[in-house]
């Protein structure tokens, strides 16, 4: 019988999922994959489900995913309590909890309303981030570059920075330009390299709030 650790109470189904594709496909690196996540976010699911329990599940080698005699066990009982678990949620409708910043949501939110039941969040990149890590939201957009630790993060779109004026043909002035971002750097040494002198910033703003 498996007591309930203190830490139990922070075991995640998803770090437990990852623990039962690791077992069956004997390999912690194609389980990750799996799951979209690099190896070592995945070594650390893996740890977080040891420490719940507060036992080895598995032998740590590089050759592959070997389970211990407490592995086994859990892995045929963990399985059971998932199925369980998603036919319980599959009979309840919960809203995507979406966090992202206000300028994506007036594009991108209305067209997704009349096909998923979302709830909105509006903040910024760094708010989104921690409302992910929190468990206050289940998926934010933003167009932030910064790696982000202990969330999965996948590109879901690519672009680059121009220079927009109310004006047709105006004059090109000091320029208002988000922060230093490996984008704008590019920008600028565009600049430099066609005008042959630095383009003239007025001043820099957050990204976020520079749509």
């Amino acid at each position: 019988m498996y007591g309930i650790s203190r830490s139990l109470r922070n075991l995640r189904v998803a770090d437990l999922e990852l623990f039962i594709a690791a077992a069956h496909m004997q390999s912690l690196s194609k389980a990750a994959a799996l799951h979209h996540m690099s190896q070592s976010a995945a070594s650390t699911a893996i740890q977080r489900v040891e420490a719940a329990f507060d036992r080895p599940l598995c032998t740590h080698e590089r050759s592959g995913f070997c389970l211990t005699k407490e592995g086994r066990e859990l892995l045929s009982r963990s399985e059971q309590w998932l199925k369980m678990l998603h036919e319980i949620a599959s009979t309840e409708e919960y809203p995507l909890r979406f966090a992202t910043t206000h300028a994506i949501a007036r594009v991108f939110v209305p067209a997704i309303l009349p096909h998923v039941r979302i709830e909105v969040q509006l903040m910024r990149p760094d708010a989104a981030y921690g409302a992910l890590l929190r468990d206050e939201a289940d998926v934010a957009l933003v167009l932030d570059n910064a790696p982000w630790e202990g969330v999965v993060a996948t590109e879901v779109g690519a672009g680059f920075f121009q220079l927009y004026s109310r004006k047709k043909r105006a004059p090109v002035g000091p320029a208002l330009l988000p922060e230093d971002q490996i984008e704008v750097l590019a920008l600028q040494q565009r600049w430099q390299e066609k005008y042959g002198s630095p383009l003239a910033v007025k001043m820099r703003l957050p990204s976020w709030s520079l749509i």
